[in-house]
């Protein structure tokens, strides 16, 4: 799946307030684009606020996401790099300097997806490459790289 990614599926420098403020601007291209409903933007933020930050994966890395009935339209994946970084509340992993907004239309169509990021994500090196480039023609081939070593 990272091989569909195009520049237009990614946003480098963006500053947000906190937390809430950075899922809304990860999503706001989807949001634009009518591959997700304004639903699906509060579902994502309504789960942090029910769950805590379980979508802060390590590696100062968050995966926003919410259920496919909230409010997907179609498939989709958004990279947000954040300067600076945001505290999602997770002591281990903050700040979240990516966030990886993700719409799925059901429970299994972005297992491929999940799969070929955890092995580019795992590695620290790799994420720190991803949140300080200054575009997205660079992030996107910094990513391409990656999917191919790993």
């Amino acid at each position: 799946m990272l091989e569909n990614v195009t520049v237009k599926d990614i946003e480098v420098g963006v500053q947000a307030s906190d937390w809430e403020d950075a899922i809304r601007r990860s999503a706001r291209i989807l949001l634009k684009a009518n591959k997700i409903k304004e639903s699906y933007i509060n579902a994502m933020i309504d789960a942090v606020h029910r769950m805590g930050p379980y979508i802060v994966l390590g590696n100062h890395v968050a995966l926003a996401h919410a259920r496919p009935e909230c409010g997907v339209n179609e498939p989709a994946v958004f990279f947000t790099t954040l300067n600076p970084g945001v505290s999602f509340g997770n002591e281990n992993f903050d700040p979240v300097k990516l966030i990886i907004t993700l719409a799925a239309i059901d429970a299994d169509s972005h297992l491929e997806l999940m799969s070929e990021l955890a092995g580019i994500l795992m590695d620290e090196e790799n994420v720190e490459c991803l949140v300080s480039c200054e575009t997205p023609e660079r992030f996107l081939q910094l990513l391409q790289q990656m999917k191919d070593e790993d």
